[in-house]
């Protein structure tokens, strides 16, 4: 058990050094950790001290790092009379204070004293030893070959440590490394010296761990899964990583082998993270990849929360299916190989789903387009499939038949059949991992798709009925077409079909319309209050009832570049057109298709909710028997 004992950071840093090891998880803690953090170090006084937590160790024998290639530039360490430590729990907490003491460190020279000792002896004591450019270790750090550890050393404490054109690899977790030294950065800039200075003692002196030293004979592995359970919980993908590590220490092969395999499974997770974590404004889910991936991997057959985990950690990579004759799995090196190889591929081909603009997804134009439909519609139960198709690198034709066949349906089935959110989940998912393995081809794939989104009549799951009763709805209850929730996405794929008749560039950026309010991105060109004269000369005879179907009824709604205010919405349909910094005539194509009306009344509402009916039937394969009454009259 830990001891009762509480030390101090200087206490802890006594002729010690530590490295997080290659199984831990990486940097995880994000602005709302380290604000508790700070606030803990302001509320603290000086002299006083604050109890940190655990922070749990295992001592590394130097005989035991000898044969390690990873630790021999630290081996004249321990003639120094060090000892080394790999940190089990707490890393998090440790990685924090050491980026915060390098900030405070670096404001002041070398030579300078801070808490009665010179700045270069602490950097020697906290952050790297060095004996006349000869020798240079780190007194705490990752394992060499973690993601973070060349990141950390160069990009966090600053020292040249890597070849320069050898640049380390960002990744979530670097990503957060440097998040939490630009936030420290930020907050001691605002500090005077002397305050610099006392913050340094409080962390040194007033920061107190319970200091818990591991048992030989303790599992690491199974001491790191539980202990860091506590605080910001392990992802799925975090906890597969050290599995797979433990198992890589016990299957039946030689030490060469063995490495090698550990080797790998790092190799595969620096490249995971680093895929993840590419696009910095929009990072990815570990465990929504990891499930994803499972679905298409293995044979997808549970509907029940959480099934992928549970299977991966509990049922296939454990430990019985690797020592015992008689495990429901098989599992050794060249499953952990192949599953591991497959990692790697599978997240590169998951971050071009999500980001097929960036440089190196080898997607053509019109590819590219059909992706990013999925970003502003969602791909329902597909991500499976369109990542096994990218993997096994369909011709962009046939991938394009692929797209256009999943987007089709959830169109077709949620947007506007109204089918629960889950309808034909299983079944996709199986075809994912069929076609994944070879079972079936591509074709087979699209014609399955494409027969499911046909209408009920024939076996599909596509009813026009359903949207008649659902608009009707709407417009008893709420706003009619306005309540849709697909309005935004169905009139951006107008507004795409008008740019491409134009053969002109964008006027209107989705992610403006995503982040948006749905009044600021569509307006009724007949409004709400239609007390200016052109209304009241076209419309005052119209029942309220009346008024409000044609208020909301879909050739009334109009998507525009930019919010009208509210005194230009109001007006009438001859000032709305012609107003020289937000008029119709000089917004979006859609804008200006409805600028060409002379005028707006009834007659215009219902012939521009046909046309935008008609191409709805063009662009999805459909027939919408009697747009009229879907209208609304």
């Amino acid at each position: 058990m830990p001891s009762n004992t509480l030390v101090t950071l200087a206490e802890i840093f006594n002729n010690r050094f530590f490295r997080i090891p290659d199984y831990q998880r990486g940097y995880a803690w994000q602005e709302r950790q380290l604000e508790d953090f700070w606030e803990d170090l302001e509320n603290l006084k000086l002299g006083r001290s604050h109890y940190t937590g655990l922070l749990t160790i295992k001592e590394v024998d130097k005989k035991d790092a000898t044969n390690l290639e990873k630790w021999k530039d630290d081996l004249w360490l321990f003639d120094k009379g060090f000892k080394a430590y790999y940190i089990i729990d707490g890393q998090q907490r440790l990685t924090t204070i050491i980026i915060l003491l390098h900030v405070i460190l670096s404001k002041f020279n070398d030579d300078d004293l801070i808490n009665y000792d010179y700045v270069k002896n602490h950097k020697a004591k906290y952050l790297y030893q060095e004996v006349g450019g000869k020798y240079k270790s780190y007194i705490f750090g990752y394992e060499k070959d973690d993601p973070s550890d060349e990141f950390f050393k160069t990009e966090i404490l600053e020292q040249e440590s890597i070849p320069s054109h050898n640049v380390p690899k960002e990744t979530l977790y670097t990503a957060n490394l440097r998040k939490a030294k630009e936030f420290f950065i930020e907050k001691i800039t605002k500090m005077e010296k002397e305050q610099i200075e006392e913050l340094f003692k409080k962390i040194v002196n007033g920061l107190k761990f319970n200091l818990y030293e591991i048992d030989d004979e303790l599992d690491v592995f199974v001491t790191f899964e539980t202990m860091n359970n506590r605080g910001k919980p392990l992802s799925k993908l975090e906890l597969l990583k050290n599995r797979l590590i433990y198992l890589s220490t016990i299957i039946p092969e030689n030490e060469d082998i063995k490495n090698k395999l550990r080797k790998e499974i790092n190799e595969v997770w620096k490249t995971v993270y680093e895929y993840l974590g590419k696009n910095k404004d929009s990072p990815l889910d570990d465990d929504e990849f990891l499930e994803n991936h499972w679905i298409m991997y293995f044979k997808y057959e549970r509907r029940e929360a959480e099934a992928y985990a549970k299977f991966l950690l509990e049922e296939y990579f454990i430990g019985k299916n690797i020592l015992s004759q008689n495990a429901k799995h098989t599992v050794g090196y060249k499953e952990i190989e192949e599953y591991i190889s497959s990692l790697a591929e599978s997240v590169k081909a998951w971050f071009y789903m999500f980001n097929p603009e960036y440089q190196g997804s080898n997607f053509d134009e019109e590819v590219i387009e059909w992706l990013q439909k999925f970003e502003r519609l969602g791909f329902g139960a597909f991500k499976p499939l369109i990542m096994a198709a990218i993997v096994k690198k369909e011709k962009q034709g046939i991938l394009l038949e692929l797209l256009k066949a999943c987007e089709r349906f959830v169109f077709l089935v949620f947007s506007v059949s109204r089918r629960p959110s889950n309808t034909q989940n299983s079944n996709f998912f199986r075809l994912a991992s069929e076609y994944y393995k070879g079972e079936v081809d591509i074709k087979t794939v699209i014609d399955r798709i494409n027969s499911l989104s046909d209408d009920v009549d024939n076996e599909g799951w596509y009813d026009i009925k359903k949207f008649y009763d659902y608009i009707d709805e709407q417009f008893r209850k709420y706003k009619g077409f306005y309540s849709w929730n697909a309005l935004k996405y169905f009139l951006y794929e107008y507004e795409l079909y008008l740019q491409k008749q134009a053969k002109g560039d964008s006027k209107v950026d989705w992610r403006n319309i995503k982040q948006k309010r749905i009044e600021e991105t569509i307006e009724h060109i007949y409004p709400q209050d239609d007390s200016d004269p052109y209304w009241q000369q076209r419309f005052g005879e119209i029942t309220q009832e009346k008024k409000q179907i044609l208020l909301h009824s879909l050739g009334n709604l109009l998507l525009v570049s930019k919010p009208k205010n509210s005194q230009l919405q109001n007006k009438g349909f001859d000032t709305k057109k012609k107003d020289g910094n937000t008029g119709y005539f000089n917004g979006s194509y859609s804008e200006i298709e409805v600028a060409q009306y002379n005028e707006w009344t009834e007659k215009e509402i219902i012939e521009r909710g046909k046309k935008l009916l008609e191409f709805m039937e063009k662009r999805w394969n459909i027939e919408i028997p009697d747009k009229i009454k879907l209208l609304g009259f």
